[in-house]
């Protein structure tokens, strides 16, 4: 069960940060947030991103094959961890501690399907660019929660009022955290269970806890029934992701 692989992940210390913006657009929609006719597209949010990690040290990888070469048990790369696997379950290693990435994922079979959801919003995908950074034994849940928040505020100036973090309903680490590294409101932090802020590939292996931001697009930004109820108005842009 994953519960089961939770002491797994424990024992190989594998304080993995997965943290993803999904390129869900062309361009991504400022000009919703700011009344004005600025615009940024995929590949100057794809290059910022990779610049600012690097600038935090870390390796910039590329994308693996979307068609895994060494893994039997996927038929489509669906995930940005996919290429790391061997790291989470203790078979490899890598010379770097920390690591960003865009992996290009395709997701049209297996537990993480999302054929039947494409066409009914604006926002699901079969084929699309996973952002992610990630760390091997290094930094945690502080520096993850603290970078996520930099990039989207301070970079790419999202209005703060408009954000919304989420956490797994016992990680009170987390809670904390957002509310003494960030100046996010903290009546915009809220606790969900398993269905939505706790994070597994499969039934059995690397898992764990998981802290989602998320935008209200909408005019009434700062109504807490947005968040996780499956509106286009307010959409997950971001997951952490703690092992």
């Amino acid at each position: 069960s994953l519960h089961d692989a939770l002491p797994i992940c424990n024992l190989l210390s594998l304080s993995f940060k997965r943290i993803f913006l999904s390129l869900l657009y062309k361009v991504f929609p400022f000009n919703l947030l700011f009344n004005s006719r600025v615009f940024m597209t995929s590949g100057e949010i794809r290059e910022q991103f990779l610049e600012f990690f690097r600038k935090k040290d870390h390796r910039i990888v590329p994308s693996s094959p979307v068609v895994p070469y060494d893994d039997p048990t996927l038929l489509f790369a669906n995930a940005g961890m996919n290429q790391f696997k061997d790291v989470f379950l203790g078979s490899g290693t890598r010379e770097y501690k920390r690591a960003a990435d865009t992996q290009k994922c395709i997701r049209v079979s297996g537990k993480h399907n999302d054929l039947e959801e494409v066409g009914y919003d604006t926002y699901h995908h079969t084929f699309f660019e996973m952002l992610g950074n990630w760390s091997f034994g290094d930094y945690y849940k502080k520096e993850a929660i603290s970078w996520a928040w930099e990039l989207l505020t301070e970079v790419w100036k999202l209005p703060k009022e408009r954000l919304w973090a989420t956490v797994y309903k016992n990680d009170d680490e987390a809670l904390e955290l957002w509310k003494s590294v960030t100046d996010i409101k903290h009546s915009h932090i809220l606790k969900f269970g398993e269905k939505d802020n706790f994070w597994e590939m499969g039934e059995t292996g690397p898992c764990g806890p998981c802290s989602e931001i998320h935008i209200n697009l909408s005019t009434d930004y700062d109504n807490p029934k947005f968040v996780n109820a499956g509106v286009p108005e307010c959409i997950e842009i971001w997951n952490l992701v703690f092992i």
